[in-house]
């Protein structure tokens, strides 16, 4: 069972934006091709498209928190000490903590609105909640990541500041993604040897 969970950590996003990613790939180019060779189309294809890019972007908010993606600027924060740098870092974390949960019940305001006046998508027969949704279901996976985040880093507190800080995840499993290159694989695996 822990490996199963272990597993789903590690691959649940990728896995989610690569089907999402090839699905919208494979509608569009569908659609392309029935509009301008056979002059027909789906009607709701560009909404149903529009609808998977948004699960597609929140899905990958989450996978760049869980690996420490994010864009950052450190050119201030690198003139410090190492302890110091790590208690920015931490203090980040929480702010960004705090954040989404606020923009997690704001989410969850606009579905239950959403829902109360049966706001429904314009091709489809579907309640706009099923794209509104991607918002509470996105910052839910970035506040359980940004609370691993903190625990990883409360954990490794002492270790050296690379360890620390994860970048990329590759001390956290981000080299083991289920459909990671070989080459990419090992050579994550050959950085963190000898790590935890």
């Amino acid at each position: 069972m822990r490996k199963i969970l272990q597993w789903i950590d590690i691959n649940f996003e990728p896995v989610m934006m690569a089907v999402l990613f090839y699905a919208i790939t494979i509608l569009i180019a569908v659609q392309v091709v029935l509009r301008f060779v056979f002059a027909a189309g789906f009607s709701w294809g560009e909404e149903v498209a529009r609808f998977m890019f948004v699960w597609l972007m929140y899905f990958s908010i989450s996978y760049a928190t869980r690996n420490q993606r994010h864009i950052r600027v450190t050119i201030l924060i690198k003139r410090f000490s190492e302890k110091v740098q790590k208690y920015f870092m931490l203090a980040t974390d929480f702010i960004f903590l705090l954040f989404s949960i606020q923009i997690f019940i704001a989410a969850m305001k606009v579905c239950e609105s959403v829902f109360r006046f049966k706001d429904m998508a314009v091709t489809i027969n579907v309640s706009l909640n099923i794209v509104y949704g991607a918002g509470v279901v996105g910052f839910a996976l970035v506040v359980i990541r940004l609370i691993q985040s903190i625990v990883w880093k409360l954990n490794k507190f002492h270790d050296s500041l690379e360890i620390f800080e994860n970048y990329a995840g590759i001390y956290s499993g981000a080299g083991h993604i289920c459909f990671l290159p070989k080459s990419v694989r090992k050579e994550t695996v050959r950085a963190c040897e000898g790590v935890e």
